[in-house]
């Protein structure tokens, strides 16, 4: 699969809060590789934008995955925000906005 084809499955499995929250956790697992992975400027711009929709539907996100997966027993690094919804919901991490040179060609 590639990585372009990861990042589409992320987008989809985040952005569908009528998918399973088995589905979603997947998603997560997919953003956890993605984000170990090096993308091209292309890829970092479409991530970034599903990232942001997952930011915007954070807390329905969080109810929806938290019938499943306990947020708070997360091992995971903070820089994977995406396994802290919990912590993101209190104000107890803050994401910074990524480097423009990132995004631009």
């Amino acid at each position: 699969m590639s990585q372009m084809e990861k990042i589409y499955l992320y987008g989809e499995g985040i952005t569908d809060l009528e998918t399973s929250p088995f589905e979603m956790l997947e998603a997560f697992h997919i953003r956890s590789e993605l984000h170990h992975l090096p993308l091209s400027k292309e890829e970092k711009k479409i991530l970034a934008a599903y990232d942001l929709k997952l930011l915007s539907n954070v807390k329905h996100v969080f109810e929806h995955t938290n019938k499943i997966y306990d947020f708070s027993q997360s091992k995971e690094a903070v820089d994977e925000w995406w396994w802290h919804l919990d912590l993101l919901l209190k104000g107890e991490i803050i994401l910074s906005a990524m480097p423009l040179e990132d995004y631009v060609s």
